[in-house]
């Protein structure tokens, strides 16, 4: 759907005027089947092309918040691979920015110099920051706690994915459910988009989800 101009309404015929006897039933009876007929279809088209519009603005306007936040997203993993330093348990001495490391499943970006490495965990430190990079797929058979930074596929009905505590900003996880039937997708503590969900949440068969948490909530 794009956006389409409206379709000019018709001019009303010349109003009656109470004052003017000798003009008012000859005038009066083409303006009232005009309000009632051409005018009233007119009008509601009109304001069904207006819905119609801005339904499609708000789409135009979503595609492109999501096309930055790609955009966004493909420029700290270019940034990400190009400065990767290797698992953080394994580094040592100073450490200068730009720089990747992996911790805990995780990937994270260096935002200060440091003089040890070792000094500063990703996670803890507030000279990290998690980056949304290196997203795995694991095809789940039984009930699982959900782990950051991975995309779940759900193989069997009936299984339940878990999104335990101890979540950071900027985390993320999705799935699919191909199992043919139902599973569940139990939030825990968490909201989504700042509403508590059903729980355990259903996940139908075939439906997707992608969800970033910001720190308060799932979105």
């Amino acid at each position: 759907m794009a956006i389409v101009a409206p379709t000019p309404v018709d001019a009303l015929p010349t109003a009656p005027d109470p004052n003017d006897r000798a003009t008012f039933d000859p005038l009066a009876y083409p303006y009232q089947q005009a309000l009632s007929g051409t005018y009233r279809t007119q009008m509601n088209a009109l304001a069904e092309n207006v819905n119609n519009n801005a339904i499609e603005a708000s789409l135009a306007s979503t595609g492109a918040v999501s096309a930055a936040a790609s955009a966004s997203t493909a420029a700290s993993q270019a940034v990400a691979a190009a400065n990767f330093k290797g698992l953080w348990p394994t580094l040592t001495g100073p450490l200068s920015t730009p720089a990747c490391v992996k911790h805990n499943g995780r990937f994270w970006m260096l935002l200060n110099n440091l003089a040890d490495v070792t000094t500063s965990q990703p996670g803890v430190s507030a000279d990290w920051t998690s980056l949304n990079v290196g997203q795995v797929s694991a095809r789940i058979n039984s009930n699982t706690n959900a782990v950051a930074g991975v995309f779940y596929i759900a193989a069997t009905p009936g299984i339940t994915l878990t999104i335990p505590a101890g979540w950071a900003a900027d985390d993320q996880v999705g799935g699919r459910n191909a199992s043919g039937s139902n599973c569940s997708i139990n939030w825990g503590s968490y909201t989504l988009v700042g509403d508590t969900p059903e729980s355990p949440m259903v996940w139908p068969n075939q439906g997707r989800f992608q969800a970033v948490f910001d720190g308060s909530t799932f979105a």
